[in-house]
């Protein structure tokens, strides 16, 4: 699940970054255009549920419903480093929130 932090560090230290193409859209269209909303929406979705298959496979007695509670937290983690990345123009967010991630896994 850790590695998901990694990689976003690796993502945000790309020349190019310029934050999550799905929030930027929505930033811009989304409160006009609802068919951005839902495809922005789905997209998230999925992260979640990533996120949510990423722990059940890590321990088979997580169960499912603590698995999806924890993912939704771990899902504000993930957001929260990418548009704080996008802003600061660092990827140091991504270390911050995989301390974040990791005190909370190991409180579970």
């Amino acid at each position: 699940m850790l590695a998901v932090f990694d990689w976003l560090h690796e993502w945000f230290s790309e020349a190019g970054f310029h934050g999550c193409a799905f929030l930027n859209s929505f930033g811009e269209l989304g409160a006009t255009s609802p068919a951005v909303a839902a495809v922005v929406r789905e997209h998230k979705t999925e992260v979640q549920r990533y996120l949510a298959t990423l722990l059940t496979d890590a321990d088979a007695d997580a169960g499912e419903a603590r698995a999806g509670a924890l993912a939704e937290q771990l899902n504000v983690l993930v957001e929260g480093a990418i548009t704080t990345a996008a802003i600061t123009g660092t990827p140091a967010p991504a270390h911050h929130a995989r301390a974040a991630a990791e005190a909370l896994l190991d409180r579970c």
